[in-house]
């Protein structure tokens, strides 16, 4: 079985790098617009938002997954399997994360 640990290490490279692609696609859509953001904008956002994307995001689902494991089956130390499906949410809501700060940003 995958450990939690290993788990969580590839979720968060996996958030980082769909962070990045949601941001190039949102910002690709956003150059029809005259909204467009200066470049040095979007490397303040791409840096910074990497680290808060990537601990917020990564807090809430784990906090949520050892919260729905701990109610469901008693157990402290967690499920892998919620941990895997936080894993797997946590890239798809940093690509529309992403979205809504580019469109609030332009």
């Amino acid at each position: 079985m995958i450990s939690i640990e290993s788990i969580q290490s590839k979720a968060s490279k996996m958030l980082v790098a769909v962070w990045f692609a949601g941001l190039i696609y949102y910002s690709w859509r956003a150059k029809e617009t005259p909204a467009a953001l200066p470049m040095w904008e979007y490397a303040v956002v791409a840096i910074v938002g990497m680290f808060v994307v990537s601990i917020l995001i990564g807090a809430i689902l784990t906090a949520l997954a050892a919260g729905v494991t701990r109610v469901a089956t008693g157990q402290i130390d967690g499920s892998p399997h919620a941990y895997a499906w936080a894993a797997f949410a946590a890239p798809i809501l940093a690509f529309f994360t992403a979205g809504y700060v580019v469109a609030f940003l332009g």
